[in-house]
């Protein structure tokens, strides 16, 4: 052959190589975000599934707390309705666990609540993907969920023959209820926990799918650009540009979403335990036991007032901007001791102020922050084992930086938390009382001030908060 043919051949090979490379990369391209979309849409039919499981949940307490109450007949038939939601995501659970028939787990999500036209994918990305350490971990969760419903259940048949029977007493009531709440409180965690999972799965998912696709547009840009390499030039700074931006949205993204998830659940717990002590409360005439209920429906409502301004001061750290003035540190901390005075067990905590400088230049809605919400955990975390119980607030300077010191002889928080406890939403096996956003705000109001905060604790013995803020505020542009 002469070698002006083979020459020929050779450059005639070498122009179809990177149409190779470019429709391989399209197809693999179409495939991966046809699969991932596949995947994304059935994450979102058990998300959107858990809200029903979640509301059947609640509700069904609800029923039960009302029947337990009221001995209504029709409350315990709205109790078993209600209850059914969670017991036919177990059917599907158990069925699809084992591998079993079809129908029966379809009929199972059904019975769930969950929409007919997500059944085929709920079904298909449970057994192709239940071993994923996100779904895995959500499966597990769903399993956890589905015992705690087993349970709630039971207390309700032991109510109902107790009831039958006439042989429920007051204190039995009592306990009946402490039970539920208990298991409803569990339950709220896994619930959460299950949404947090798909959650944090999906979010990985969307990474894959970006680098995936960041990889193969590289290949396919990577093969255009032996013609046009201006072209590829233009698109690699458009391309950095856009994953700037993605990378900037993804961690926004995170945010939101475990701010939803776990706000929705923190807010709809309250409500769900008011709205049953209410229809129980219209039912009831013993005025000591009218008085109880309204004790239950205040802690509810503190519970949840203190969540809502949570969420209005995140709000307003996040978008409003840094106003700096003179501020009295001395104003603000009497004000935040006298909006806690209410609160029971405050009158025995001793409140001690060393407040060596008062007047700061900073901006005053973060220092307010700052001070409430620290000085908020340390009178709900105080050890009332301790015979004297005392919170000791000091402020100096030290160099270019105003310094806050907050130590009290509390509960303590266990040394591996120190780090997670400035997480949001996060809380400590032990912290029935928070709802894991305090010291988030704590943390980045600081941060937005260029300050730092540290944090000395040991259990049983106290904890001390460090704020450190410079003098000279400077914004960073």
């Amino acid at each position: 052959m002469p070698e002006s043919k083979i020459i020929e051949n050779f450059k005639l090979r070498n122009i179809f190589i990177p149409l190779i490379i470019v429709i391989l990369s399209c197809s693999s391209l179409i495939i991966i975000n046809y699969l991932t979309i596949k995947i994304l849409s059935a994450s979102r039919a058990y998300v959107n599934g858990e809200s029903h499981y979640s509301k059947g949940q609640k509700d069904a307490t609800r029923h039960l707390i009302t029947y337990l109450y009221t001995k209504d007949p029709t409350q315990w038939e709205l109790f078993n309705e209600e209850l059914s939601v969670p017991k036919g995501d177990k059917i599907a659970r158990i069925g699809l666990t084992n591998n079993g028939d079809i129908k029966t787990i379809k009929d199972g999500l059904r019975t769930g609540r969950n929409h007919e036209k997500d059944l085929d994918d709920m079904v298909w990305l449970f057994r192709h993907f239940h071993a994923v350490p996100f779904l895995a971990k959500a499966i597990n969760e769903w399993r956890k969920a589905d015992y705690l419903i087993d349970q709630l259940a039971s207390i309700g048949n032991e109510a109902y023959e107790k009831i039958n029977a006439n042989t429920l007493k007051p204190d039995d009531k009592q306990k009946i209820f402490q039970r539920i709440n208990i298991i409803t409180d569990k339950l709220t965690i896994n619930e959460r926990n299950f949404s947090d999972a798909l959650g944090e799965g999906t979010r990985l998912i969307k990474n894959y799918l970006l680098f995936t696709n960041i990889f193969f547009t590289l290949m396919i840009i990577g093969s255009v650009s032996l013609y046009y390499s201006v072209m590829v030039n233009r698109l690699r700074r458009s391309k950095q540009e856009t994953d700037d931006k993605n990378r900037n949205l993804i961690i926004a993204n995170k945010e939101l979403d475990k701010f939803v998830y776990s706000a929705s659940h923190d807010l709809r717990s309250p409500i769900s335990s008011l709205k049953g002590l209410i229809e129980i409360v219209k039912l009831e005439d013993d005025l000591d036991q009218i008085r109880d209920y309204l004790d239950l429906m205040h802690q509810s409502l503190d519970k949840q007032d203190q969540f809502i301004r949570e969420i209005i001061d995140y709000s307003r750290n996040k978008r409003k901007k840094i106003t700096v003035a003179s501020v009295s540190l001395n104003k603000v901390i009497d004000e935040i001791i006298a909006q806690h005075l209410y609160i029971k067990g405050t009158n025995e905590i001793a409140i001690k102020k060393e407040l060596s400088v008062d007047e700061v230049y900073s901006d005053g809605l973060r220092l307010k922050i700052i001070l409430n919400n620290l000085l908020s955990n340390a009178i709900k975390y105080t050890d009332e084992s301790k015979e004297k119980k005392y919170i000791s607030i000091k402020t100096y300077v030290k160099g270019e930086f105003y310094k806050i010191e907050i130590e009290d002889n509390g509960i303590g928080i266990n040394n591996e938390y120190h780090v997670k406890i400035f997480e949001m939403f996060f809380v400590t096996n032990n912290n029935k009382k928070g709802s894991g956003l305090g010291l988030y705000l704590v943390k980045e109001a600081v941060e937005n001030l260029n300050g730092n905060i540290t944090v000395d604790s040991k259990m049983n013995i106290g904890s001390k908060f460090i704020v450190t803020i410079p003098k000279q505020y400077e914004a960073q542009l």
